[in-house]
């Protein structure tokens, strides 16, 4: 591995990611219902705990930040990074479609990309009603569909044949779920579905910079891997899949080359339910 390079997948998800998808996004999810001081906010989903900190500098040392994720390697993460002057934050390792939490617990509930990946939306959906108090908030963040993200849809055309060839079981609907729940109104009935009177949607756009166009795929890969872990369990063969993936791809992401980095739009339902 070269100097300087993420130990992990999780470290290159956290690395990569971070910075250019989800800490921008957190911005604009923490802006459709800031936390107040005092409050207590479940952060689901959490990943490296992007917006759980951002919600814990928000609600202040009397408030109360819970971030729960099911995998562990992004926790250990969250747990190695600072927590905002005064703020508390508690990580959970945890099913978000089964949680162990009591009812009526929270003010707020965040959950930033996520509900997408629960192999039960309905329960995931119902868990963040049953965990808030009446009066309280989920602010739910999903990517809207393919048609709006080519580049993705090209690489997921790309990776398909070549992790098939590698005897990865994965389909390309698996490869593409991070923009499965696109459907604005399929997320609105999913959510008062579960109980929730008020949903209120809107579209937030951020604009992705990610540095080091020559080696985009092979970092997004990586980066990937931390969600699907067995992308990467055989380091040789997962450096020919990256090969294989960027030669495969190099027109459709010098499209979008920007002097040195590669700029992509990113669209996301947010909505924010009472």
């Amino acid at each position: 591995m070269p100097a300087n390079e993420p130990a992990t997948p999780a470290h290159a998800y956290h690395e990569y990611f971070g910075p250019a998808i989800f800490d921008p996004l957190a911005t604009e999810v923490i802006e459709r219902a800031r936390p107040r001081a005092g409050d207590r906010v479940l952060d689901l989903a959490c990943g490296t705990g992007i917006v759980a900190r951002r919600a814990a500098a928000l609600a202040g040392p009397v408030g109360e930040v819970v971030g729960v994720d099911v995998n562990p390697a992004m926790l250990q993460i969250a747990h190695s990074l600072p927590v905002p002057e005064g703020a508390r934050i508690e990580y959970r390792e945890g099913d978000g479609t089964a949680l162990d939490l009591p009812d009526d617990r929270f003010d707020l509930v965040y959950c930033q990309q996520g509900l997408q990946f629960f192999p039960d939306r309905a329960s995931g959906a119902r868990e963040m009603r049953r965990v808030l108090v009446d009066g309280g908030r989920a602010v739910v963040a999903t990517w809207k569909g393919l048609d709006r993200h080519p580049l993705y849809g090209a690489l997921a055309d790309a990776e398909e044949p070549h992790l098939s060839a590698l005897g990865v079981a994965i389909t390309r609907d698996e490869l593409v779920v991070p923009f499965s729940l696109g459907d604005p109104e399929q997320l609105k009935r999913l959510l008062a579905d579960a109980g929730f009177a008020d949903v209120d949607m809107a579209e937030r756009s951020v604009e992705a910079r990610f540095p080091s166009p020559d080696r985009f795929v092979e970092r997004l890969e990586l980066a990937y891997a931390a969600v699907v872990p067995r992308f990467a369990q055989d380091p040789s063969a997962f450096r020919a899949y990256v090969a294989d993936v960027t030669d495969d791809t190099r027109d459709v992401v010098e499209r979008y080359r920007r002097g040195d980095h590669v700029v992509v739009p990113m669209h996301a339902n947010i909505a924010v339910a009472s």
